[in-house]
């Protein structure tokens, strides 16, 4: 259904207030409210210094004082900044701008997430990080709180109204999607099919998209790679932690044989972790899911190569003809296996115990296997790959 002129108005109030928000703005002036050495000890105990988040014992070494004094000035510090009346002027607009964001994904959304929603541009700035963690967890903690720390959700937030039970049958039956697939899928490709579910049938009026996004992001059972794709966070195509599993995903995503090289580099950017183009080269030559095509080029077999050197290319071809291959033929049959020279498949072509011309010059094998048997004759070293 089309938005409605309201939704749109609504949409474009949130934007502003989300442009216009800044978190270290807002702690700035609120912490106005309380003295300069309280305001000092909130910064260093919530991570708003350079010096990151400090402990109880580092912050009363400096002041001189004991780690519980320390936890009584923190404590405090934050009841004086809820209890100023600018308080609730400076953090209204702040509470319905993250309260409006939650309940548009479901009442529920990961830390990460969460980042990406108020803060844009600054989402990696740790300052603005620890400054929205500070404002979630400190100051309005009336109507949020983090999700329970439990093995099934990733660190996140939720209105303290929003029940996770529908939350949690939603997240299952995304689960069952996955599973039914067995493969990792797009956003889009995955809410199409989670579409024709009972489950949404039933609850499609709660089940936006960015809810479901939020539902996927918030589960620790739900993984998205590199390609924002979705899958079980325990497959090795979505949350790579072996190099064999990083090279397949590398070339699947590429859809083209690649130079072992080549593949080392698209590793080392994608995962932002040096990559050595030996170590790629042995993972391709001792796993089957690949075939050498050509100089330090491989493929994934998935795609349909076979393998073996350029005589066995040929010899499987000219087994699957129904009849004699002129040499163009085979070469270009070559071609589509292998990434060769031509004068490679001439020169295996000349191999006579192989391969023998007919009457009308077309090529044949010399001994008519069936199409389930193969040839036990070697290529000469000169035609392989």
């Amino acid at each position: 259904m089309p938005d409605s002129i309201l939704d749109k108005v609504l949409s474009s109030k949130e934007d502003q207030e989300k442009q216009e928000f800044s978190p270290l703005d807002v702690v700035n002036q609120l912490l106005k409210a309380v003295s300069s050495k309280e305001a000092d000890v909130v910064r260093r105990r919530f991570g708003l210094t350079d010096r990151g988040k400090e402990t109880l014992e580092t912050i009363g070494s400096f002041y001189n004082v004991t780690r519980e004094r320390i936890r009584q000035i923190e404590n405090q510090s934050i009841a004086k900044v809820k209890a100023h009346p600018g308080f609730t002027q400076t953090i209204k607009p702040v509470e319905h701008l993250v309260s409006t964001l939650l309940d548009h994904h479901g009442g529920v959304m990961s830390e990460e997430m969460a980042y990406e929603n108020l803060l844009g541009v600054h989402s990696d700035d740790d300052h603005h990080r620890q400054a929205v963690n500070f404002i979630l967890s400190q100051l309005l903690d009336e109507k949020i709180e983090s999700l329970p720390k439990a093995k099934k959700y990733n660190f996140g937030w939720k209105l303290k109204l929003a029940s996770l039970d529908f939350a949690d049958s939603a997240i299952e039956a995304l689960l069952n999607v996955i599973q039914e697939v067995k493969q990792p899928q797009s956003f889009e490709q995955l809410f199409e099919r989670f579409r024709e579910t009972e489950f949404y049938t039933k609850n499609n009026h709660k089940l936006t998209e960015d809810a479901v996004i939020s539902y996927l992001d918030v589960s620790a059972k739900v993984g998205r790679n590199p390609f924002g794709e979705y899958g079980k966070s325990s497959w090795g195509l979505i949350q790579p932690r072996r190099m064999n599993d990083r090279v397949f995903l590398v070339l699947q995503k590429e859809g083209e044989p690649m130079h072992f090289e080549e593949i080392a580099k698209r590793i080392t950017k994608i995962f932002k972790k040096k990559a050595y183009p030996p170590t790629v080269h042995n993972e391709l030559i001792l796993n089957k899911e690949y075939v050498l095509v050509g100089r330090g080029i491989y493929a994934l077999k998935d795609w349909g190569y076979k393998e073996g050197v350029v005589s066995d290319v040929i010899v499987d071809i000219l087994k699957a003809a129904s009849e004699p291959l002129t040499r163009p033929e085979i070469v270009k049959r070559v071609l589509e296996q292998r990434i060769v020279k031509k004068n490679t498949i001439h020169l295996a072509l000349t191999d006579k115990t192989l391969f023998r011309k007919n009457g009308n010059g077309r090529y044949e094998c010399v001994v008519q296997t069936g199409p389930n048997e193969s040839s036990e004759e070697t290529a000469p070293a000169s035609a392989v790959v």
